[in-house]
């Protein structure tokens, strides 16, 4: 039956018109305007939220709150406003607005008209008062089957669309949006279906874990199997950006997994690589297999997302947060950090709910403890790091990325026998996020525990090879100088220098660990070239010790090596 509310008008069957014209409203948005037309003036809790439309005990109010305000800005409201929908802190939300069922006894041309908006009715701004809304699980049983009907649908397809006067579902690809397609099995055996099922279905999960990404679901991606739709095709019916496919070949041993991105605009391929392991380890390396890919696609998802951005900057929080983010993941220069920062900061401002705009701001502040951005730079950036990701935390504590900022944060600031239980969080809510493990090797270099940092750098890197490593073989290469492990610190920094040549922290590290080792003449011409490169700036011990310190005694027996060669203490 259709509600009108204000200048709205609300079908269920027809989707959301304002005037005549329909809005567009995603599926989840729907669910949870139509829980509110069906319970006006109610405070309805966040709990009743999680468990009538996600069917979950519990959701993450970051979740609803993204919801809350999807409605809202449909129908042109905000939290100054709350013209619709208000907010009763600590207990939840009520629509406030007058709401009046459309009767259907009114023949089929004048109820489509009054369903479109297009036509209204006498005393449309009151509520009847013999009208009552039932409170939830009572009334209308048929109407609230369609409706639970309705979210499942909406949460097994997964699809952003509404639905045009006409009955038609245009579909719109949302940011960071995905369909993982079946993995084929190449084996030549139908048998081995599963493994390649069992794969995709990892995958898939892993890709879910991404908190900003949309991620359609197994059970629809799997009704492409063996459908030979190219991915422009689905991403158009999908409604999503980026597609991935892949194969799965069993030959004797060795099991092979091929993947490839592809932007579902274009038809082009973004990305692509091939995995190759022993088929006994198979079972034992999904978990790592995937979490490469996962990885992996993190990084390319975001990198076309920011070729894909529209220049013109929204006065949404969100549109800040994933700019601010987007540009952080892809940082080239100090601008970049400069722009994040102003980013991110504006949509804290504007919604301090949003999880992920504190984690980057977290993020910023780290790296601006490190090294002078002018215009962030503060005396207290550590902290600021660390009081910006715990209020990532706070506001989604499901979201793995800004434990390990937390973890790091009091490592930074001189704390680590704190950071390790939000390192063992991160590492909890996803396992294949490298960063929690960096997080944990971090606090194992600070507590003196350099054999137990190794496991985890090293994890790091097999989760996520593709992305940065040279910073995770850094960390690595301290570890081994911090035990003692001349030739592992060594191999460790040259894979580091070999992606990075110019990175000051490896090259001394390096030449550190030659004079460590007693190659003296190595260690000075290393310094040398070094030198040359970064135009004569000499450095200075204490400089190095106010900058790394926190990183353990592992720099004090770097900061020796350099002594032998004649890099002075200030």
């Amino acid at each position: 039956m259709p509600y009108r509310f204000g200048r709205f008008v609300f079908d269920p069957d027809r989707g959301l018109f304002s005037a005549g014209a329909p809005v567009p409203l995603e599926p989840r948005a729907a669910d949870l305007l139509r829980y509110f037309l069906e319970n006006p003036r109610r405070i309805v809790t966040r709990d009743e939220l999680s468990e009538r439309l996600w069917g979950a005990s519990f959701v993450s109010d970051a979740a609803i709150s993204t919801q809350i305000r999807a409605v809202r800005k449909a129908l042109g409201d905000d939290r100054t406003r709350q013209t619709f929908i208000r907010t009763h802190p600590r207990r939840g939300f009520s629509f406030v607005c007058p709401v009046e069922q459309i009767a259907t006894d009114l023949g089929e041309e004048e109820a489509a008209r009054i369903s479109n908006g297009l036509a209204r009715r006498p005393n449309d701004d009151a509520v009847p008062a013999d009208r009552e809304m039932p409170a939830p699980g009572t009334g209308r049983p048929l109407a609230r089957l369609m409706a639970l009907t309705a979210i499942l649908l909406a949460i097994a397809f997964g699809v952003g669309f509404w639905t045009r006067i006409d009955g038609t579902a245009p579909t719109v690809a949302r940011p960071l949006s995905i369909a993982v397609l079946p993995f084929d099995n190449l084996s030549g055996d139908a048998s081995k279906d599963y493994l390649s099922d069992a794969f995709t279905e990892d995958l898939i999960t892993d890709l879910s874990r991404i908190n900003d990404a949309f991620v359609i679901s197994r059970s629809t991606s799997f009704t492409y199997r063996r459908m030979g739709v190219d991915a422009a095709t689905v991403a158009a019916e999908l409604g999503v950006r980026y597609v991935l496919e892949g194969s799965l070949r069993i030959d004797g041993a060795r099991v092979r997994i091929n993947a490839q991105l592809i932007d579902g605009a274009t038809n082009g391929h973004l990305w692509s690589d091939r995995y190759e392991r022993n088929l006994s380890e198979l079972f034992d390396l999904q978990d790592n297999l995937t979490g490469q890919i996962a990885a992996a696609l993190r990084a390319e998802l975001r990198m076309a997302d920011n070729r894909r951005q529209d220049p013109e900057i929204t006065e949404d929080a969100w549109d800040y947060a994933l700019r601010g983010n987007v540009i952080l993941y892809n940082h080239q220069s100090v601008a970049d950090y400069q722009q994040a920062h102003a980013l991110l900061s504006e949509a804290v401002s504007l919604d301090p709910s949003i999880s992920s705009a504190w984690g980057g701001l977290a993020f910023v502040h780290f790296v601006a403890s490190l090294a002078e951005i002018p215009g962030v730079s503060r005396p207290d950036s550590a902290v600021l790091s660390l009081e910006a990701a715990q209020m990532a935390t706070q506001a989604d504590p499901m979201n793995a990325e800004p434990y390990w900022l937390v973890g790091a944060g009091y490592v930074r600031t001189g704390q680590p026998e704190l950071g390790m239980a939000a390192c063992e969080t991160a590492m909890a809510l996803n396992p294949n996020m490298d960063c929690g493990h960096v997080c944990a090797g971090l606090v194992h270099l600070a507590r003196d525990e350099p054999d137990m940092a190794v496991p985890f750098f090293e994890h790091a890197l097999e989760l996520n090879p593709r992305f940065r490593p040279f910073v995770k073989e850094r960390y690595l290469g301290l570890a081994h100088i911090q035990a003692g492990q001349y030739e592992l610190a060594m191999a460790a920094l040259n894979r580091a220098l070999a992606e990075a040549p110019t990175d000051g922290f490896a090259n001394l590290a390096l030449i550190s660990t030659l004079a460590l080792d007693g190659q003296t003449a190595a260690a000075r011409d290393l310094l040398l070239r070094h030198l040359e490169r970064s135009e004569g700036e000499y450095p200075n011990l204490s400089s190095m010790r106010e900058h790394f310190g926190w990183l353990g005694p592992g720099v004090e027996r770097m900061l020796s090596g350099l002594r032998t060669v004649g890099i002075a203490d200030g």
